[in-house]
């Protein structure tokens, strides 16, 4: 068949293509940026704008296009890009096309939440306000359960993958020799592993070829065999890459809070208040029809990460946090080296230093004082802005100070504390 997949390129949309064109099938990757030298035809698409139905039928008429796929999803939301419009009007824009076209059927990858809890065999009843990600993710699943053309909905646990964000992300939290746990560590989760939604996927797309009558309506919590702690599937993570006993360190959800609401300023998108309440909800759901799917149980913590080496694991996990925490080293060394200058060290003996240049009165603290504020901005986008130009900007910057020193100051290349070979170290 032919498939439209929109968000080819994100972690799900990869693997799901990957699966589909090793069933066979021929996959239209829907993406933001195309590539004209992509192996595999692209249709350029915007979940931020292509909010019109009419748009939509035109490219799947012109494509002819028997299924689509969608795994477009944002995890929190920045000023272009909102909830409402890329997990709910465009999805239903495309839903509405599909529709009206009477192709063979639509796949939506949502997400699981509080909602489905009711339907594990372990979970107590209750009635949760769900987050402003979910209740997006929400609506569109409520609008495609009223069509009448046959659709998947598959809502996933936390997904596990070598090459997942948020999988990556705990990896790197479980390698850490010290790991901090929201409260206990008690939430309650049942991650699924990638393979596992893909070749459920598939298994849908092949009944959908081979009957005429597939079950209009279809929703399918995707979730691993069993039910575990936050901190459990932390020890899985750890067991895989093979690594010692951690410190273990329980904190206050106030200060989880906070941390998450700090964490929202720094590039990262997995961290946030609302991914917080959604681990504190709980991601749990009954395994039986996601099992029944498969045509065998889901893949088990013990073989989340079956073929890769723990030394791999563990190598690409800690270099994570250790480049964070070197970035963290350098921007503190450039920060002190602005603020002492303008806050701590005599005016006077850092004129006396800028002497030898030939710099005076007003000129010697203008220099001073854009010289402080150029290491401080340094540090501040090691921090935020992180890049190779930053990089290079810096090492110029050394060198430069370096000369200067040596050629004005060329005792403090003999001084007995080497501050001049220290700083080009």
């Amino acid at each position: 068949m032919r498939i439209l997949l929109c968000g080819a390129n994100g972690f799900i949309g990869r693997h799901i293509s990957a699966a589909l064109s090793a069933l066979g099938h021929e996959v239209i990757h829907g993406v933001r940026q195309t590539q004209s030298t992509a192996s595999i035809t692209e249709l350029s698409v915007d979940f931020d704008q292509d909010t019109d139905v009419k748009l939509w039928q035109a490219r799947l008429q012109s494509l002819k296009i028997d299924l689509v796929v969608n795994a477009v999803g944002i995890l929190s939301e920045t000023k272009s890009q909102r909830f409402h419009t890329i997990h709910q009007q465009t999805p239903i824009a495309l839903f509405e096309a599909a529709d009206q076209l009477a192709i063979k059927g639509i796949i939506h990858v949502s997400a699981l939440g509080p909602d489905d809890a009711a339907s594990h065999p372990n979970s107590l009843s209750k009635t949760i306000q769900l987050t402003p990600y979910l209740q997006s993710k929400r609506e569109a699943d409520a609008f495609l359960s009223t069509l009448s053309c046959p659709h998947l909905i598959v809502r996933p646990s936390l997904i596990v993958g070598d090459d997942g964000t948020s999988s990556q992300f705990f990896r790197v939290m479980s390698s850490l020799p010290v790991i901090g746990l929201p409260g206990k560590g008690e939430q309650q989760l049942q991650p699924v592993h990638i393979d596992d939604i893909c070749l459920a996927i598939g298994n849908w797309i092949m009944q959908a070829e081979q009957t005429d009558t597939l079950p209009r309506h279809t929703l399918l919590r995707a979730v691993g065999p069993e039910q575990m702690s936050y901190r459990a599937m932390l020890e899985h993570y750890r067991n895989a890459m093979e690594l010692g006993k951690a410190l273990w360190i329980p904190i206050p959800q106030r200060c989880m809070r906070l941390a998450a609401s700090i964490a929202t300023y720094l590039p990262q998108k997995v961290f946030t208040p609302d991914t917080l309440i959604m681990l504190e909800q709980g991601n749990i759901a009954d395994a039986s029809e996601f099992a029944a799917t498969l045509h065998r149980a889901p893949t088990s913590a013990e073989n989340w990460f079956a073929g890769t080496p723990p030394q791999q694991l563990a190598s690409a996990a800690i270099s994570m946090w250790e480049n964070y925490l070197f970035r963290w080293v350098l921007a503190l060394l450039w920060l002190t080296s602005g603020f002492i200058p303008l806050f701590f060290y005599p005016h006077e003996s850092s004129y006396a230093l800028l002497a030898p240049f030939g710099l005076h009165g007003e000129v010697a603290a203008i220099t001073l004082m854009g010289a402080s504020c150029i290491d401080i901005l340094l540090g501040i986008a090691t921090l935020f802005y992180p890049s190779k130009r930053l990089w290079a900007a810096q090492i110029g910057l050394v060198i430069v100070y370096s000369a200067l020193i040596s050629f004005f100051l060329p005792e403090f290349l003999f001084h007995p504390f080497a501050p001049v070979l220290k700083d080009t170290k």
